[in-house]
């Protein structure tokens, strides 16, 4: 298991309504860090009993990192509290991220799973990129993706920026000159409908999953995703063997 490191606070910022960014310094022990890959953060000063929350890096520097939150329950929102100054305690960069793969690639992100393909998105400038990214109603990042790729669509489910409904609905744009490689974070019924669209399409896709995680180094098994094994299937630890997967392995419910 890794050793915990503790950074400097350098900034906390509202992105939209309960969406925060946090910066912090960059532990020097933190060499390689892949875009999809995630950190063990613990919330609040020590003493205070919440778990600790599985979050992706956003974006990575040389000398700091920032992290991307939603303040969802009493953790996330003791994390999103943190201010300037402070220390934060961090495991990571933990599981495997994304694969670069292909010259013209598409990115799809859904709420605050856009978050991972900023680091993404800055790793690939040199593609052919396009970006889709899908909120319920505030958009956030966009600019931050500006940065690094012109082609970036937003879609609104209240159409109040962009594209009114969900993000999948800018995918049929994307036929007449498909990508090589998607790459793809979201809620399930996002991801469920990149690997469809990929697979009527024979285009391969990297699918960032979203699931819940209590250890986040595979030993209390919370995590447990669902893949192909040969010509059955098995369970696999999202936070060790994920969150990123190619999106042919992945077997999703039905019902979703």
């Amino acid at each position: 298991m890794k050793a915990s490191s503790v950074c400097k606070i350098l900034k906390t910022e509202r992105l939209a309504k309960d969406i925060y960014k946090i910066i912090v310094a960059r532990p020097a022990e933190c060499h390689e860090i892949t875009a999809g890959q995630f950190f063990h953060i613990q919330c609040s000063e020590e003493g205070q009993s919440f778990l600790r929350r599985p979050i992706s890096v956003c974006e990575v520097e040389t000398d700091q990192l920032s992290f991307v939150v939603r303040k969802s329950g009493k953790g996330t929102a003791a994390l999103c509290s943190r201010k300037e100054g402070e220390y934060l305690d961090i495991i990571g960069p933990l599981g495997n991220g994304f694969v670069p793969k292909g010259e013209r690639v598409l990115l799809v992100g859904g709420g605050i799973g856009v978050a991972p393909l900023v680091e993404l998105c800055k790793n690939l400038k040199d593609k052919d990129i396009k970006v889709l990214l899908g909120f319920r109603t505030e958009a956030y990042l966009v600019e931050a993706f500006k940065k690094y790729c012109k082609a970036v669509e937003v879609a609104t489910e209240d159409g109040t920026f962009g594209y009114k409904g969900y993000v999948t609905g800018l995918l049929e744009e994307t036929m007449e000159n498909p990508p090589e490689m998607i790459y793809a974070c979201g809620p399930e019924i996002m991801l469920k409908q990149i690997q469809k669209y990929g697979k009527a399409m024979g285009i391969p896709t990297q699918l960032a999953m979203e699931e819940r995680m209590a250890c986040g180094v595979g030993a209390c098994l919370v995590c447990s995703c669902k893949v192909k094994a040969g010509e059955d299937w098995d369970y696999v630890r999202t936070c060790k063997e994920g969150p990123v997967f190619w999106g042919e392995e992945v077997i999703f419910d039905e019902g979703n």
